[in-house]
């Protein structure tokens, strides 16, 4: 019962739905309440009607027989009463009363409230008064209302008994249907909690997705999906956290190295002197470099580019001019269409200026690179092909990872961070584009940038 209590969603629908049940109920009886007690009200106004008719025709010679109209009138008369007031020309006036009337006359009478011809005796009860006039004869009547009342009494009673029940069960019925719709979000909830306060996180959790109903499912599974997208985001951070700290760690090990070097042979031999310096120098301009990358990396996760209708053979035409003389093989530039793009020139630069450095760092100093600007599937797409060692398939899926190096790169040979093409991939997506690896026959690599003519919101 704990998790019905307070301001559950199980205890807020118990709640709402008596007091829904409660409102039908009451509303239900006040109707069928006022519809009785309105006609029999307005039966009993018709019978003073009918009374004072039969009481007409027993007036015999000015003078009501009250005998005769008990006998005659259709209408029980026990609970009635009625003055007669005779103003016959050239005839005394005379008054003339019903059995007991003269002391329901004399009884204290109220008038109710909003209903002039309502009254209200201690000793008689609830009562309508009419009169009427005919033939200089005033007839005034007083029709109780006790049946009325009596009905009213029996109908409120079985409210009050109606409601009462309908509460009593609409409550333990509504409690019970809303425990069993809230157990597969309570369920979810449970494994939430567990989840949040697990001494061993696997970032592999996921919470148990119910059936029905079909909105609790729908919930369940998009928890699923976001906690599936912070577990790959956590793990990929992790493994970020332990490159960065691999990478960092050679060349700080490599630096404190001839740093003790000079230190404890420097005097003694000089000449290790400028050798070591210069690794150091070496190492901590790599150090920089990753630095660099990394930061560059972190600012460019919540990154945003603005994007252009530009002109792909121009933008490549100024990259590969300028960037020329800075590489050891020669480009070849193929443009074979002038097409369209959105893209930002900037970025597309950088992708370009990384996708030619990566190819001149795996390729033969005479194997030139090539450039090509096309189309494939009536998208524009430029292409960076080498002629250098190559990628293996297997690789393929991991070359845009951070720090991901294929073996073969491993050697402090090459130059690089690890981070060039991470970098690359997150640029093409900021413009919209995709980059993809591919060989290059008969041996190379070929990195192909997909770009799109159409703006994506």
């Amino acid at each position: 019962m704990r998790n019905f209590r307070g301001r559950s969603n199980a205890a807020q629908m118990t709640r709402t739905f008596t007091a829904m049940i409660l409102l039908i109920v009451l509303i239900t009886g006040a109707s069928i309440a006022f519809v009785v007690g309105y006609r029999l009200t307005r039966n009993r106004m018709d019978d003073s009607s009918v009374l004072v008719s039969s009481l007409e025709r027993s007036i015999i010679d000015d003078e009501p027989d009250w005998h005769h109209w008990k006998q005659t009138s259709p209408i029980d008369t026990d609970d009635t009463y009625v003055k007669v007031i005779t103003k016959i020309p050239g005839k005394k006036k005379e008054t003339f009363y019903s059995d007991n009337a003269e002391d329901f006359l004399a009884a204290k009478q109220w008038a109710i409230p909003g209903f002039s011809r309502f009254y209200y005796s201690d000793d008689f009860g609830f009562f309508y008064r009419s009169g009427s006039e005919s033939r200089h004869v005033y007839y005034e009547t007083w029709t109780g209302l006790h049946d009325v009342v009596h009905i009213f009494r029996l109908i409120l009673l079985d409210l009050l008994i109606a409601m009462v029940l309908c509460g009593i069960l609409g409550y333990f019925v509504t409690a019970w249907l809303a425990r069993r719709l809230n157990q597969p979000l309570s369920a979810l909830t449970n494994a939430a909690k567990q989840i949040s306060h697990a001494d061993n996180i696997s970032y592999h959790e996921t919470l148990p997705v119910p059936e029905h109903p079909d909105e609790v499912r729908d919930l369940g599974t998009e928890i699923n999906q976001l906690l599936q997208s912070l577990n790959d985001q956590a793990l990929r951070d992790h493994q970020f956290v332990a490159d960065a700290s691999h990478e960092l760690r050679t060349p700080l090990t490599a630096i404190r190295g001839h740093i003790s070097l000079i230190n404890r042979r420097g005097q003694d031999h000089p000449e290790v002197i400028p050798r070591s310096l210069a690794f150091i120098d070496r190492e901590s301009s790599r150090m920089q470099t990753l630095v660099e990358h990394l930061l560059q990396l972190s600012r460019m996760d919540h990154a945003e580019v603005q994007l252009s209708y530009q002109d792909i053979a121009t933008a490549v035409k100024d990259t590969v001019n300028r960037y020329q003389g800075s590489l050891q093989q020669t480009i070849e530039l193929n443009i074979a269409t002038t097409s369209m793009a959105y893209f930002n020139p900037e970025s597309l630069q950088q992708i370009l200026i990384a996708l030619l450095s990566n190819a001149s760092k795996y390729s033969p100093a005479n194997a030139p690179i090539t450039v090509t600007v096309t189309t494939q599937a009536d998208q524009p797409v430029i292409m960076i092909a080498d002629q250098g060692m190559g990628i293996s398939d297997a690789n393929k899926a991991h070359v845009f990872e951070r720090f991901y190096r294929v073996d073969q790169a491993r050697s402090q040979e090459i130059p690089g961070t690890g981070l060039g093409l991470a970098i690359v991939a997150r640029l093409a997506t900021l413009n919209q584009a995709k980059v993809t690896v591919s060989d290059n026959q008969p041996h190379g690599t070929i990195f192909t940038l997909h770009l799109t003519t159409n703006l994506v919101d």
